[in-house]
């Protein structure tokens, strides 16, 4: 587990690099001869990584991340910081991989190498439980709206929304906020991320209309990674046939 005056490191370091050039591979050799695989995440995405009250980084992704790391026989080591420093971070070198929730899209497989999904998700939209004028996402056409920055959310919201004014946040509890506090009409969200809020923080929100979008999270490597994929994707075969997905899945997200 790690505080926050240790997982700062990652977001400084990263704010310099950006997306020229081809990414460094990370190799299973590599990877088991340093002792450690080096994850980043953004720590603001609520059960898949986020900050618990004591400061430490938790989480669908962090356990996952533990699992695959412990049958690689290796130690993870965790890094947040806000998304649009993720993934040239990981071109740059800094991270072996990011585990954040992250949707497998083309775009992405052209430039990172993904491994198999360990779970799937889907956009959803949130409005304040009091609404009673928004019941789907083409309802949101000349609102204001939130969604994530960098996310594939804002392409949803684009073609699917059509929002007046659109909105980007470093995560969902700002969404969650500006939606509460009347700044939005709604957000376009992850539905799991969204869920877990309206569960365990009893924000006094909900979700309307249907799933949108639904894809597979994977975590993402760099290009050339491609042994270290194959090592995770065997890894979360594994952990499904032994019920150890099952379980954090039932723990996150309810049985």
């Amino acid at each position: 587990m790690m505080h926050r005056r240790s997982l700062l490191t990652g977001m400084l370091t990263v704010a310099g690099t950006s997306l020229i050039g081809r990414a460094h591979a990370s190799t299973l050799e590599g990877v088991r001869q340093q002792g450690f695989m080096r994850i980043a995440t953004t720590g603001a995405n609520a059960p898949y990584s986020f900050l618990d009250a004591d400061g430490t980084l938790t989480g669908f992704d962090l356990e996952w991340s533990r699992l695959i790391c412990k049958g690689l026989g290796v130690e993870p080591r965790f890094s947040y910081l806000s998304w649009s420093g993720i993934l040239p971070g990981l071109m740059a070198g800094q991270y072996d991989a990011v585990m954040s929730a992250v949707r497998v899209t083309p775009e992405r497989k052209a430039s990172f190498v993904f491994s198999e999904p360990y779970c799937t998700d889907s956009a959803a939209v949130i409005v304040r439980a009091d609404n009673n004028t928004i019941h789907e996402v083409e309802d949101l056409h000349g609102l204001t709206i939130g969604v994530a920055s960098g996310s594939i959310l804002e392409d949803v919201a684009h073609n699917q929304a059509k929002p007046g004014t659109l909105r980007s946040y470093p995560g969902l509890p700002d969404i969650i906020m500006d939606v509460m506090s009347g700044r939005l009409d709604a957000g376009i969200v992850g539905c799991g991320g969204a869920q877990y809020a309206i569960r365990q923080q009893q924000v006094p929100l909900k979700l309307v209309g249907r799933e949108i979008d639904p894809h597979p999270l994977a975590m993402i490597l760099p290009s050339g990674s491609e042994t270290l994929a194959a090592a995770v994707s065997e890894q979360i075969r594994a952990r499904r046939a032994d019920g150890q997905a099952k379980s954090l899945s039932d723990h996150w997200f309810g049985a």
